[in-house]
């Protein structure tokens, strides 16, 4: 074979492998395909069960900051300021008191006495005559009157939130305080707020 011609048969070979590109494999091409459905699979569904949950829990915080301590023998009072995050309401959430050793305190049981009442001017004052043990909490608006009380129900015997009649839940805002009512000192230990629902609250403040 002459240059010539060993010149043409190269000229030859490369236009063929022009005209005749080689593609992906066939196992490359099925493993890539399958890689794509499976992100796509898994994006879609992340994005509808995102739109189809119910009940997702949300974070509140109840920041809390110590204004003032009073009282003396078996009637003292703790009174606290209250941040809330916005929509936090008291259904959401209840308290505790706990002590330098992590023992959480017993919950007093309220006088019917004390429960708020329908018109605004709940007696408050009836609240600060000494529970018979543990504490409770008075909630005041920022009216300075009583809208919910925290603890022991004495007809329930359940801890929880009692109302004035007709009332379900209180909305918090910044203007509310929390007073702690209780037979002995709360001095030294801290006041803890946790969730009750599907939500989660958080916030705790030294006593």
């Amino acid at each position: 074979m002459t240059h010539m011609e060993s010149v043409s048969a190269r000229w030859r070979a490369r236009a063929r492998r022009r005209r005749n590109p080689r593609g992906v494999s066939p196992i490359i091409a099925t493993i890539l395909l399958v890689a794509i459905t499976v992100v796509l699979a898994a994006v879609l569904y992340v994005l509808v069960s995102g739109l189809t949950r119910t009940g997702v829990s949300t974070p509140y915080e109840l920041g809390m900051g110590w204004l003032s301590s009073s009282g003396t023998g078996t009637n003292y009072t703790e009174v606290l300021s209250v941040a809330p995050t916005s929509g936090l309401a008291t259904a959401l959430f209840g308290l505790k008191v706990v002590t330098a050793g992590g023992t959480t305190m017993t919950v007093g049981t309220i006088a019917t006495t004390c429960y708020p009442k329908p018109t605004p001017a709940a007696p408050q004052s009836a609240c600060t005559t000494g529970v018979a043990t543990g504490w409770f909490a008075l909630l005041i608006n920022p009216s300075g009157f009583l809208s919910a009380i925290y603890g022991k129900n004495a007809t329930t015997t359940n801890v929880q939130w009692n109302y004035a009649s007709g009332t379900t839940t209180v909305a918090l805002s910044g203007g509310y305080q929390l007073w702690l009512v209780s037979q002995a000192s709360l001095s030294g230990n801290v006041i803890a707020a946790f969730g009750t629902g599907t939500s989660s609250v958080s916030g705790t403040q030294n006593l």
